[in-house]
């Protein structure tokens, strides 16, 4: 069972099924309005006036904040998209494996997943061409996309730009 604990209260925020005892970090409600006073305006707000699509994610990958601009992109809701692992919200095929998001044998190679730890671990900005296997109801396609991260308190900003289909 993987327990995701509030970075500010330790309150468990919910229970999620894992073959493994784990914690995850995120914000509770009760505590979100603290980190929205410490970012200066809403983290909804600041974001939403960003033009390209942006997913704020934790350490292990766990979106916690989506824009519109991703919001449309991905045709979801913000209810949809978090607390939801990024390989899940994007429709990676490989978060469909056995283990899901971020166990998958290909987990260990992803663009995506690397630069966030890295950001995570080290403070530095990453950019990086990235593609996707996304599952579809007619069948995976491969999308290209160039992806930024940026390191803003315990979280990753995960920017996504110049989306396309294929590899060219």
């Amino acid at each position: 069972m993987m327990r995701v604990v509030c970075c500010y209260c330790n309150k468990t925020v919910r229970t999620l099924p894992s073959e493994t005892e784990e914690v995850s970090r995120g914000v509770c409600d009760r505590c979100l309005p603290l980190m929205a006073r410490e970012l200066g305006q809403s983290m909804q707000e600041f974001l939403d006036e960003l033009k390209a699509p942006v997913l704020v994610v934790q350490d292990n990958a766990r979106v916690i904040f989506a824009n519109e601009a991703a919001r449309k992109l991905l045709s979801r809701e913000q209810i949809e998209i978090c607390g939801e692992m990024a390989g899940d919200v994007i429709g990676c095929r490989h978060a469909r494996e056995p283990g899901g998001c971020g166990r998958a044998l290909h987990c260990q190679s992803c663009a995506i997943r690397r630069c966030v730890t890295k950001t995570l671990e080290t403070g530095e900005p990453c950019r990086r061409q990235a593609y996707a296997d996304i599952g579809v109801v007619t069948g995976d396609r491969r999308v290209r996309f160039l992806i930024e991260t940026e390191k803003v308190n315990a979280f990753v900003r995960l920017t996504t730009h110049d989306v396309r289909d294929g590899q060219g």
